[in-house]
């Protein structure tokens, strides 16, 4: 075969063309020989070449023509008035929340930039779990130092990290420039600065001369960092949250809370002690600080292991108007049983943390839920297992029920408490205004079981169908009603193996016409409705925290 090629080749290569009209017959040579190879080559090739395709343009934005301008003697366009109502930015600025869009909108105009750079640093944080959190910290710190007028629009600052890694020179420009910008926020209101290790005398002073301070949540490692004394000469201090106080913090405390009192304005309002499990805080304490503690609406006290009944309920004694309480129930605290507790006309919330019982399996009783304290106008309740995870014991739901009026109840979680279906039939038909609900499951076929619920879609089984069709009678003994009114939160947790997927909250969502968030484990989502009943779930995208993470705890 080649020979017969090589034969051919040579053929080919001696055709030749002589032109006429040249003046001596010149032979051209064709080159067929060459056309001939290349067919043969392309001809044994085993895959053909893909086919070269020109690129796509790129996708342009659609441009929309301005309206004409105006006739007359002012030759401007009509969207130019907008600019000249200046009272109607703010308004079309509250639409926006997101830093981002903010930040855009300052380049807008300078109208748009005096109100969007106001929203802008109204409300400052920059998120552990962000992408290069320490680099932007240290961005957002080095501008507010430099920056006077921003610093003045700052009502609310959190910053819960710190670049402890800095060292030598750095450290000591970082620290300069934080207290820089604290000397020129002469507005802010609220701090949250709650990283061990961070504080420096120096800030710390810097802290206790903010004009207008009200809140402050703040590190309680203050041996060798900061003296805590400062916190008492705070001039309009309200609230205070103390993280894992020391020795030093605690010695220190009572006088704090003493000298707040003696305030023209008062003493505080609010009073948080967090810690995981520390002995420093005990009844005595408690007994000291309550005399001054008369206008107290908040109080949150978490893993303080020496506090017991007597120390809570003597506080309580002086703080007639408390609305917010929020304790752990150690085994030897006595703090299970709130029933004889002072009564409380004002408090609306109430959170509860309970020890799981050492017993082996963990079957809860009734015996082993609280007693809840006399509260006639509780809206809120927050209750949670913690180290453990146990189903909520036969006739738990009557036995909290009996204890208050949840007519009334619009908020409730059970963190780690297992319901069951006809118990979460109970809950919602003995509290009608429920608005937000935070429960633990086994599956996410209890909630499909729940005719309260109206889940009747692709997840339901064919009992909880015909159930629903025959309109079946709850666990309560009544009639469960067609489903809720008023639910905007539903959050479940449940094991991931068998719990809801995200086509599974979807189905919830368009089964509950008025909910607007739902979620399952960390996934929180945002309910968005279309026209014709369709319902879209997308990731949690506002800029504050949601309900889940307010009431769940460890």
């Amino acid at each position: 075969m080649d020979d017969e090629l090589h034969h051919l080749d040579t053929e080919l290569r001696a055709i030749q063309l002589y032109a006429n009209e040249a003046p001596r017959l010149q032979p051209i040579r064709l080159g067929i020989d060459k056309m001939f190879l290349r067919a043969h080559q392309w001809a044994s090739t085993s895959a053909p070449a893909p086919i070269a395709r020109p690129p796509s343009p790129p996708r342009r934005a659609a441009i929309f023509p301005l309206p004409k301008p105006m006739e007359g003697d002012r030759q401007t366009s009509p969207l130019g008035g907008l600019f000249e109502f200046p009272e109607l930015i703010p308004h079309v600025l509250e639409w926006f929340e997101h830093p981002r869009d903010l930040a855009v909108l300052c380049r807008v105009s300078k109208g748009f930039n005096g109100v969007a750079r106001k929203k802008l640093y109204q409300n400052i944080w920059v998120r552990p779990w962000e992408e290069n959190c320490h680099f932007k910290l240290v961005l957002l710190l080095e501008t507010l130092s430099n920056n006077a007028e921003l610093c003045k629009l700052v009502r609310k600052l959190d910053v819960r990290f710190f670049p402890l890694a800095t060292r030598g020179g750095e450290r000591y420009t970082l620290d300069d420039q934080v207290e820089r910008a604290f000397s020129y926020m002469t507005n802010l209101e609220h701090l949250v600065w709650t990283r061990d290790k961070s504080l420096t005398p120096a800030l710390v002073e810097r802290m206790s001369e903010l004009p207008g301070l009200r809140s402050l949540e703040i590190s309680g490692h203050s041996y060798r960092y900061y003296d805590a004394k400062l916190l008492g000469s705070m001039p309009h201090l309200e609230d205070l949250r103390v993280m894992m106080p020391d020795s030093a913090f605690r010695d220190v405390l009572v006088d704090v809370v003493k000298r707040l009192d003696a305030r023209r304005t008062g003493g505080l309002r609010g009073l948080g002690i967090i810690c995981r499990t520390s002995p420093l805080i005990d009844d005595a304490m408690l007994k000291a600080m309550a005399p001054h503690l008369r206008q107290l609406r908040r109080l949150t006290l978490w893993g303080c292991t020496r506090v017991t009944k007597a120390g809570v309920f003597a506080l309580l004694q002086e703080s007639e108007n408390l609305e917010e309480l929020s304790i752990d129930a150690l085994p030897h605290s006595g703090l299970l049983d709130m029933s004889q507790a002072p009564e409380m006309p004002f408090l609306h919330t109430y959170s509860l943390s309970i020890s799981a019982p050492h017993r082996t399996p963990l079957l809860l009783t009734t015996d082993d839920l609280p007693l809840l304290p006399p509260a006639p106008h509780l809206t809120t309740l927050l209750l949670t297992l913690s180290g453990s995870r146990a189903h909520l014991p036969y006739g738990g739901v009557p036995h909290l029920v009996s204890q208050a009026d949840w007519s009334q109840i619009a908020r409730l979680s059970l963190i780690n408490l297992v319901v069951s279906a006809p118990q979460l039939d109970s809950i919602l038909h003995a509290s009608p205004g429920m608005e937000e609900l935070y429960i633990s499951v086994n599956g996410k076929t209890t909630l499909f079981d729940s005719e309260s619920l109206r889940c009747t879609g692709s997840g339901a089984s064919e009992a909880s169908e015909a159930r629903a069709r025959q309109g079946a009678t709850g666990a309560t003994g009544g009639k469960v009603e067609s489903g809720t009114t008023g639910l905007r939160i539903l959050h479940v947790n449940a094991p991931e193996k068998w719990g809801p997927t995200p086509d599974d909250l979807a189905e919830l969502a368009k089964g509950i016409e008025t909910l607007r968030e739902v979620g399952s484990g960390n996934r929180v989502y945002e309910v968005h409705r279309r026209e014709g009943g369709e319902v879209e779930l997308s990731r949690w995208s506002r800029t504050w925290t949601p309900g889940y993470f307010q009431v769940w705890r460890g």
